[in-house]
């Protein structure tokens, strides 16, 4: 084995799990929270009842009559989740963001047991400062940390040694792969490749017609040992999103013009405290009857992390276009710099 070991933290039920930190009377029993009319995250009480991410809420409540509901709390949420990579960015020498709640984390540790002792101690700092419960993979390559947050989960931490990662890279399922699609999942299962070392019976020429030249040298990699292991920090932040549901549960529905404005001041606050001002902004509109999104877009002149201005800026936008009703938005704060070349800018 070479190079440092890689860490994979991930939050677990991230929106259920902040919406009940002031709940904890709920955290045995099953609750989901909703945006618009579908379920967002569902804790493990709910998920043991067959309560899955994506599904309608009344749905939701058929399969689990007792289930309890909670509008997401946008705001918390991505609060939480700044504070969480900060966190994460004070814990590691690299941090490479996957999603709002996880990442991959070089620690600096020469070995597993150290890099397996660096991640109980980011568990223990989550826990005592956010409020939630992260789970932590780790293993030599971004693959094999994947893979062990995920045994992880709920709540732990699961190290995989050298004896298993061989083992893995013969037996492990494609579609325990991520990054794989379901098309292509059809198409190498009709070659006869459903495990990692299945790929070894199959000619390079074909493998790459089936999937495609990049898919067919990353599963080779990933057969071979020699897959992705350098953890790519993310060194400027260049965009901020924030968005929210027209109709939520037990709560008043709202107008585009209502959440586009939560959104911003929800942006504003999240840009002025990471020391950030944006040059632009991009709405983008998910009708309630699905298909394409609508995006409305526009850049100024100089960088600002005024309310008002973006404020009147998204309200510009909003009544230059024709909206449809709406399942909800999203707004993006685009072309972020840092307040001192702002200034350096202006001056």
């Amino acid at each position: 084995m070479t190079g440092r070991p890689v860490l994979h933290a991930d939050a677990d039920s991230f929106f259920a799990s902040v919406a009940l930190r002031t709940r904890p009377d709920l955290a045995a029993v099953p609750v989901a929270v909703v945006a618009h009319v579908y379920i967002a995250s569902a804790n493990y009480p709910a998920r043991a009842r067959g309560v899955r991410s994506g599904s309608l809420a009344q749905d939701a409540l058929r399969q689990c009559p007792e289930l309890i509901l909670i509008d997401v709390p946008r705001a918390e949420v991505e609060e939480v989740g700044d504070a969480l990579f900060d966190i994460f960015h004070d814990s590691a020498r690299a941090v490479e963001p996957g999603s709002i709640e996880e990442a991959f984390l070089d620690v600096g540790a020469d070995d597993l047991a150290g890099a397996a002792e660096a991640g109980q101690t980011l568990r223990r700092r989550v826990a005592r400062e956010l409020g939630i419960p992260i789970s932590v993979g780790v293993g030599r390559t971004k693959l094999m940390a994947k893979l062990a947050s995920r045994r992880a989960k709920p709540d732990g931490l699961y190290l995989i040694d050298s004896d298993e990662e061989a083992a893995l890279r013969t037996t492990l399922p494609i579609d325990d792969v991520w990054g794989i699609g379901a098309t292509t999942l059809q198409r190498l299962g009709r070659i006869g490749v459903f495990r990692l070392g299945d790929v070894d019976g199959i000619p390079r020429n074909e493998l790459q017609h089936v999937c495609g030249t990049a898919m067919a040298r990353r599963l080779w990699r990933m057969r071979d040992g020699t897959d992705d292991a350098v953890v790519r920090p993310v060194e400027q932040r260049s965009s901020l999103t924030a968005e929210g549901s027209t109709a939520g549960y037990a709560r008043p529905d709202k107008t585009p013009a209502e959440l586009a404005a939560a959104c911003v001041e929800r942006l504003c606050h999240r840009a002025e405290r990471a020391g950030l001002a944006g040059t632009g902004i991009t709405l983008t509109l998910r009708p309630e009857t699905g298909g394409k999104a609508i995006v409305l877009k526009r850049t100024l002149v100089a960088a600002t992390t005024g309310r008002d201005t973006w404020l009147e800026v998204a309200g510009d936008l909003l009544a230059g276009a024709v909206v449809p009703r709406l399942a909800g938005l999203r707004v993006t704060l685009t072309g972020l710099l840092p307040l001192d070349r702002v200034l350096h800018t202006l001056f």
